[in-house]
């Protein structure tokens, strides 16, 4: 591991071959705020909402150097102050993390290329469900191989239970279909930090992916050329609100420089949605996933990612704080470190 990952292990139940049962994932601080990037629920119509979807990623990315840290092992943990914060505010960190380690597993587990919160599909385009169908799953995308994905992201702040688990069975099939097309992949994520003889644990992922589908299931008219122009719109938003900054290694960039991170897209699918956006909406998702398989390298850096965007911060003072383990009562023991 380099000094900027976090190791994370998760567990999985009821998935197909050949998915292990146990694993471990390692990942940047950048894939860390990437993934609260996707997973956001804002609304993407500049023209109605300004520019609510920056604001709330940049909300959301401020929980890391805020909450999170590294312990010395690698594996990831919260500062004291995230284990003071009273019970609203922990669910509310939770939550934000449950779905960003989701987006975390939906790419390196399942690999998932794009994913994005079907709240804000919908709102994009317009999509009304029916009433009485607000238990749906939280996030939708696609495989790099192909195949639709419907993920429920669930965080808590303590251990899971058996009650937990069958929710997350009820609410991973409450999507029937995307486009007319079963989803290939349905499942549920709980991000957790479980005890152990009273000692908060490091953070550990569960997933769920059993096959039975609700009743009330609802379809979700999705076509790829929508999905593919709302994924990106938010990138470029960011791309407009922050502060322009140089084009290097064929990307555009923007910081947002309070705090202390930047976001570049890959300049040729940047155009493309832009074209998108003025009405060339006509083979949209080939078009993008054609660029990346031409300019996007076999292996590059930690904070490149295979949506074509990147995420670079300036955190790694603030994960490696020493303020995880003295604010309370807990006896830490050896094996902790």
């Amino acid at each position: 591991m380099q000094p900027d990952e976090f190791e994370v292990w998760y567990t999985m139940e009821d998935f197909p071959e050949p998915f292990n049962r146990t694993g471990r994932m390692v990942f940047t601080v950048d894939a860390l705020a990437h993934a609260l990037f996707v997973t956001g629920r804002a609304p993407q119509d500049q023209a109605v909402y300004g520019w609510t979807s920056v604001y709330e990623w940049l909300h959301r990315v401020a929980l890391v150097p805020a909450y999170v840290r590294r312990a010395p092992s690698g594996r990831l943990t919260r500062s004291d102050l995230a284990r003071s914060l009273d019970r609203s505010e922990k669910v509310a960190l939770s939550y934000a993390l449950g779905q960003a380690m989701t987006g975390v597993f939906s790419q390196q587990v399942v690999s998932v290329r794009f994913l994005m919160h079907v709240d804000r599909y919908a709102a994009r385009h317009g999509i009304r469900f029916a009433p009485g169908t607000r238990r749906r799953a939280d996030l939708f995308g696609e495989r790099t191989a192909g195949g639709w994905v419907v993920a429920e992201a669930k965080g808590r702040s303590g251990n899971i239970d058996d009650e937990l688990i069958e929710t997350m069975r009820a609410q991973k099939r409450t999507i029937r279909s995307i486009g007319g097309t079963p989803p290939a992949l349905a499942y549920a994520c709980a991000a957790h930090f479980p005890q152990y003889k009273g000692v908060p644990d490091h953070l550990k992922l569960h997933a769920v992916d059993p096959e039975e589908a609700e009743l009330e299931a609802v379809d979700l008219p999705a076509d790829r050329d929508r999905f593919i122009l709302a994924y990106y719109e938010p990138f470029l938003a960011a791309l407009e609100a922050g502060q322009e900054e140089p084009a290097r290694d064929a990307y555009e960039f923007a910081s947002f420089g309070p705090f202390q991170v930047s976001i570049g897209v890959l300049a040729p699918v940047a155009r493309r949605v832009r074209q998108a956006q003025r009405g060339r909406m006509s083979r949209l998702y080939q078009d993008v996933v054609e660029l990346l398989d031409t300019h996007l390298p076999a292996a590059g850096p930690a904070n490149r990612f295979t949506d074509g965007t990147t995420v670079m911060s300036k955190w790694q003072q603030a994960v490696d704080q020493d303020d995880w383990s003295t604010g309370g009562d807990e006896d830490f023991p050896d094996w902790w470190y």
